[in-house]
């Protein structure tokens, strides 16, 4: 199985890293990451929460769980090519210019582009993610994050 590639988009929780970890529970606890039964013999029981997935092997060795889950760090003002694996890259604005045609995207923006373009993958790294501030109609912030894991 290759990686997969995964989006979210919710509301602004304080701090984008606060969102990132808020998201990571909660997709954890909902059963948003993969699962693979046959590894139990090797690597053990199924984590049944994301404080045992970061603490066993299933945290620390692939093939993930290609979901947010694998990402563990917000990271900003580095390039493309210097993003580790289960980071998570802030869109710098002139990538943002180049994907959504402006600086200080929405959440309209941001829906047009998943379904409409292929940019918004163009600009990211396999096992890594990508995270823009948009708004909405009414001026709330959400964190667009997308990504691919589980390589």
């Amino acid at each position: 199985m290759g990686a997969s590639s995964w989006d979210y988009l919710v509301e602004l929780d304080g701090s984008v890293e606060a969102t990132l970890a808020a998201l990571r529970e909660r997709s954890f606890d909902s059963g948003d990451w993969y699962w693979r039964p046959e590894d139990e013999p090797r690597k053990g029981p199924k984590p049944q929460s994301l404080t045992e997935w970061e603490e066993s092997i299933y945290g620390n060795d692939y093939p993930g769980a290609h979901s947010i889950v694998d990402m563990r760090e917000i990271v900003r003002s580095i390039k493309l090519d210097e993003i580790d694996q289960g980071q998570v890259l802030e869109l710098s604005e002139q990538e943002s210019l180049e994907v959504f045609g402006t600086a200080k995207p929405s959440v309209a923006d941001w829906k047009r582009a998943l379904e409409t373009t292929r940019e918004i993958w163009d600009v990211t790294d396999c096992d890594s993610g990508r995270f823009v501030l948009v708004s909405d109609e009414s001026g709330n912030q959400w964190v667009a994050f997308w990504g691919s894991s589980g390589g």
